[in-house]
């Protein structure tokens, strides 16, 4: 029975710094991963969803990752923490262990018990589980 993770979708391909600064300035999540983005002027890097106020295009300056732009004398902005795993990241994480808890119990866990695991509302819990697996946890234990 195994969670397999949903694959990610590939990210657009950005080929020049046009494509990236739209990306920026949608703040595109599909372009995290694919580089950051830093401003002179504030010394900091950025993924391309960063929320903070957007810079003046002729002071931000592009990066293949997090270590490229800390070479370039860059730090990591405070708001959106370039250098941690994504919300995208964190929940497929939760919810990978959440299916090892269920695969291993010997008899399926409750959902309060499975969300005080992933340090979570049972409801926010549930809701998470079943945006990342595409099942609800009874669901899963079932199959």
């Amino acid at each position: 029975m195994g969670f397999i993770p949903p694959a990610p979708v590939p990210a657009p391909v950005f080929v020049n710094d046009e494509a990236r600064w739209a990306a920026v300035l949608r703040r595109d999540r599909a372009a995290d991963g694919a580089f950051v983005f830093a401003v002179r002027t504030t010394g900091v890097y950025c993924r391309p969803s960063c929320a903070s106020r957007h810079p003046r295009r002729e002071n931000a300056s592009f990066h293949a990752d997090g270590a490229a732009a800390e070479r370039a004398g860059f730090r990591p902005c405070r708001r959106c923490k370039p250098t941690e795993m994504s919300l995208a990241e964190r929940q497929t994480a939760l919810v990978v262990a959440a299916c090892r808890k269920i695969e291993t119990a010997e008899e399926m866990p409750s959902l309060d018990e499975l969300a005080e695991a992933a340090g979570l509302s049972r409801f926010h819990f549930h809701r998470m589980f079943k945006s990342v697996a595409g099942v609800t946890p009874k669901a899963y234990a079932d199959a």
